[in-house]
């Protein structure tokens, strides 16, 4: 490999700079360690009371147990966060669920080419169904879902049998 030789003055310079950004980093490491903890402890308070908007995920039935009100396993099939917060009540949890229906009704022609297409796994007979967030950073089931049964295998659709 052939290197100019401003070319190498610039990565030494450049070099020099991170081991110099990498010495102050380390003590002032040393020094702020003590103060760590409570940045963190601010981080979660701050992430705790600001609202989330009304985000929407599809989660398959296989990633949560009906009629618990325990959080889904693992991450939504689909998410959509919307540009909207609404009240932190059971009327403003509605608004945002009929929110995310509104915006993912048009998706539902091909719902089973997208949902196949982006779980990491195969499923049998799974519904699709409508979680939302609103406020709090925590999934709410709406109990809605698309009707209809799953079935992918290698990331494809097919008909599910039915029996």
């Amino acid at each position: 490999m052939h290197v100019r030789a401003g070319t190498k003055f610039g990565l030494c310079l450049l070099l020099l700079a991170l081991v110099v950004i990498g010495v102050h980093g380390k003590e002032e490491h040393k020094t702020n360690k003590s103060h760590a903890h409570e940045d963190e402890k601010k981080n979660v308070e701050a992430k705790s009371t600001t609202p989330v908007p009304c985000t929407c995920g599809i989660f398959l039935s296989g990633q949560f147990k009906k009629g618990s009100k325990a959080a889904p396993k693992g991450e939504p099939v689909i998410t959509e966060e919307q540009d909207a917060h609404f009240a932190h009540n059971s009327i403003g949890q509605r608004q945002c669920a009929n929110k995310c229906i509104e915006s993912i009704i048009k998706y539902l022609p091909k719902s089973a080419d997208i949902i196949c297409s982006t779980i990491d796994r195969d499923c049998h007979k799974e519904k699709a169904y409508l979680f939302t967030k609103n406020y709090n950073d925590k999934w709410i089931n709406s109990n809605m879902s698309a009707g209809r049964a799953f079935c992918c295998k290698d990331n494809k659709p097919y008909k599910c049998p039915m029996i």
